[in-house]
């Protein structure tokens, strides 16, 4: 039976971070939170609101709403949920509460109640990256060994990705917090509006937007680009595509767990800056490209995950790393 690959060596953010910072002490600058965000998310919830409105003013048939939500409605919903993601990271404001508020907003046209317990249980990925059995990202066991590495279960795997998210998620569940019963009072009845003021057509549009755009499709790519290994050693990658301009620069992933307190918007411009701390990593170019791969790569499943103990993981943390000396590769390594 396959399995993850297990390790005895620190996850690299903490280390490289430590040396940027050194390097480049300008990139505090890009630190803090950019209202941009709330402009931008907001826009998206609206034009999504204006679809699914269309759809059921017009009596929209199933085909049609299917169509909508696959292409433009799976990105807009995903664009909302990296909206909930930067807001986790209270990235889009200067205070918690108006984080909180706007990942409320972004989660209205998802129609399921995410945002709040997206944000509890999303930072024990960053604070325990790899770690078996806490880091709230890695594939259950259940997972690696139902799946494994044939095409037709990897392919189906992936259409039912967010059950799989969820299902991780119920590892972790906890009593529901004060902010959780907050976004499912306000989801309830925000679903029903939907239905009752957008029709049958409006609101599977919505949900379907939802239920597609973080599947089988390439918006969601960044699910599999993000931590499975494409390169021996290497824990986490980067994508510099084009749908990074409507997923907040989730793409630039290396970036954000090096850095979790700069904005997405500003991700590009700490790439710049530490430019050869990055060039030398692999990377990706097409999220379509991480998807197909991953599908056909038989070395490729559920189970081509870094992971270490959390033994490891606390004594990695407990003493200082030396930063690594030598040759420095001046061109980065595209798999896509």
């Amino acid at each position: 039976m396959r399995s993850f690959e297990w390790v005895t060596r620190a996850e690299p953010h903490r280390e490289r971070r430590r040396r940027i910072v050194r390097e480049h002490p300008e990139i505090r600058a890009l630190f803090g939170y950019d209202r941009r965000t709330i402009a931008v998310t907001l826009a998206v919830v609206l034009a999504q609101f204006a679809v699914a409105w269309l759809l059921g003013a017009f009596g929209a048939r199933c085909w049609v709403v299917t169509l909508a939500a696959a292409t433009f409605g799976a990105v807009l919903s995903h664009w909302c949920a990296m909206a909930i993601h930067e807001a986790a990271h209270d990235l889009a404001a200067r205070r918690a509460r108006s984080n909180k508020l706007l990942a409320l907003i972004a989660n209205l046209p998802m129609v399921l109640p995410v945002a709040m317990s997206f944000r509890r249980y999303h930072l024990a990925h960053h604070a325990l990256l790899g770690v078996a059995g806490e880091d709230t990202d890695l594939p259950r066991s259940l997972e690696v060994r139902l799946i494994g590495a044939g095409r037709a279960r990897k392919l189906l795997w992936l259409f039912f990705y967010f059950v799989a998210y969820l299902g991780r998620a119920a590892r972790f569940a906890k009593p529901p917090s004060r902010d959780e019963w907050i976004n499912l009072a306000i989801q309830l009845p925000a679903a029903w509006l939907s239905w009752r003021l957008l029709g049958a057509p409006g609101f599977a549009y919505l949900l379907l937007s939802t239920l597609i755009g973080h599947s089988l499709h390439p918006v969601a790519g960044h699910f599999v680009h993000e931590h499975y290994v494409y390169a021996p050693g290497q824990e986490t990658y980067s994508y510099y595509g084009p749908l990074n301009h409507v997923t907040f620069n989730v793409g630039y992933h290396v970036e954000h767990h090096d850095f979790m307190n700069v904005p997405g918007w500003r991700l590009p411009a700490l790439h710049r800056i530490a430019r050869r701390h990055y060039d030398t990593l692999v990377s990706h170019r097409s999220w379509t490209w991480v998807l197909w791969h991953f599908i056909t790569d038989p070395a490729m499943g559920p189970h081509a995950r870094i992971v270490r103990s959390r033994a490891v993981h606390d004594g990695a943390r407990s003493s200082r790393i030396p930063s690594p000396r030598g040759a420095r590769p001046s061109m980065r390594t595209e798999l896509s």
